[in-house]
């Protein structure tokens, strides 16, 4: 990790200060069955409020794992969350598409079934997600995006948050796709998130009950709004933002102790001239950085960060924003990186050619996160002493073994040349990121599934619409 900026004193100052906030202000959590675990667990409850302390904050949290496998359909496709281990996931939650031809338009289940299939072809989507887009006019749509993500990938996928129906649903087409009993195998990954500022509401805190019961990973997370529904300095806004997540994440450990789970932001500033929420700014960057340093501090897994931008399109600004965030994001160590492709519009809307070129920027930053070699063939020696002075390197051994491993190679990238770029019509970015999704869902096919899991996924789905 080279991206810190915060101080271990600063770390432990917005620490203290969270503290203060959990012992005297508390946190608000409406349902009762939530106030009881925190009651048999000796923390004050008041007026739908606990009021946890610093020893029971950190007694809580002691055991939370610092890394754990979230299991594919297709064990090869599991990953391993936790340790900056920088596992992707697309976009979640923009209620609108935007593309060149119509704009900005709503979008349909057809949409979620094509992004789901793009998901699974990118090389850079280690998760498939869930609730990509918000698809309109369709009852059950959470169980559309399941059977979606169950049937037209393979990679791990993220469960419903739909109350605790959706909850209880995802683990019972969870039972089917990987058998019946799932032990403590976690095979979704859920986003449970806050209500800023220091409060949860009813249905997000149904939701952890039940996927804390049955020990399957979420992540806490919290949107504040810095200078509306949370402190305007960034301090402030840390300080707020980590009492309002550490009860979550507590309450998670106190009804399944030792169960995994992930420290979560996407918090950032609001544009103070026109009221509207920023995720392109630098402000932005700073809160990832320092909510990764602070779950390290906690020692538990984080997430945040992105691809992210304001603007509503994908073009330059689009380009330069994401990179910042996303570069931050991977350099300050975060393990699980939501919103790493796909994003417009301060997380309103989606794009399918953002999609793909997002997924090409996860590449270049996986890449240069791998670092390179200094070894004794990496050095090369024997081949600088053989060219010597004035020689050429391209038909030597060393030059042959390498040229297909040795560099990162684009998929959209143009690096023909401008004579190149010209004869093949002039063609933009977006032009080449549509090409591409264009290409990757008509070849898709989706991935071997055992006919009968596929046959009672389907059946589950037709029941239930």
């Amino acid at each position: 990790m080279n991206c810190e900026v915060l101080t271990a004193d600063e770390v432990r100052k917005i620490h203290e200060t969270s503290m203060r906030v959990l012992e005297t202000v508390g946190v608000e959590m409406p349902v009762e069955e939530a106030q009881q675990v925190f009651r048999s667990h000796g923390i004050r409850v008041e007026n739908a409020r606990v009021y946890p302390t610093e020893a029971q904050v950190m007694a809580a949290l002691a055991d939370v794992p610092k890394r754990f496998v979230l299991h594919a359909r297709n064990p090869e496709r599991s990953v391993e969350i936790g340790e900056g281990s920088a596992v992707t996931a697309p976009g979640y939650g923009a209620p609108f598409l935007v593309d060149r031809e119509t704009g900005k338009r709503s979008p349909t289940l057809e949409d979620y079934a094509n992004l789901t299939k793009i998901a699974h072809a990118l090389p850079n989507q280690d998760v498939s997600g869930h609730l990509i887009v918000e698809p309109e006019g369709a009852d059950q749509a959470h169980l559309h995006m399941l059977h979606a993500h169950l049937v037209h990938s393979d990679k791990p996928f993220m469960g419903s948050t739909a109350g605790a129906e959706g909850a209880a649903q995802t683990l019972e087409m969870a039972r089917i796709a990987f058998g019946e009993e799932l032990g403590d195998r976690a095979v979704t990954i859920s986003l449970v998130n806050s209500r800023s500022p220091l409060g949860y509401a009813n249905d997000m805190l149904d939701v952890l009950l039940v996927y804390a019961k049955a020990r399957q990973p979420m992540i806490i997370a919290a949107l504040a709004m810095g200078g509306t529904t949370a402190p305007i300095s960034l301090a402030g806004m840390l300080a707020m933002q980590t009492a309002e997540l550490l009860p979550g994440l507590m309450l998670t450990q106190l009804v399944g102790p030792g169960m995994p789970v992930v420290f979560g932001s996407t918090s950032s500033n609001v544009d103070m001239r026109l009221g509207s929420l920023s995720i392109g700014s630098p402000e932005f960057s700073m809160l990832i950085s320092a909510h990764a340093q602070l779950a390290r501090f906690y020692g538990i897994p984080s997430r945040a960060g992105g691809a992210l931008t304001d603007a509503n399109f994908p073009d330059a600004q689009a380009g330069f924003e994401s990179m910042l965030g996303l570069m931050t994001t991977v350099e300050s160590g975060v393990d699980f990186i939501l919103h790493s492709a796909g994003i417009l519009s301060s997380y309103l809307a989606f794009s399918y050619e953002k999609f793909v070129l997002d997924d090409e920027m996860c590449g270049m930053t996986r890449r240069l996160r791998e670092g390179f070699p200094v070894d004794e063939d990496a050095l090369g020696y024997d081949v600088i002493a053989a060219v010597g002075p004035g020689g050429n390197y391209l038909s030597q051994p060393h030059t042959i073994k390498r040229c297909r491993t040795e560099f990162w190679k684009p998929a959209l990238c143009d690096r023909r040349g401008l004579a190149g770029w010209v004869a093949d019509g002039g063609k933009d970015a977006v032009d080449r990121a549509t090409a591409r999704w264009q290409q990757l869902l008509a070849e898709h096919e989706d991935p071997a599934m055992d006919a009968d899991a596929r046959r009672r996924l389907d059946a589950y789905l037709e029941t239930r619409i």
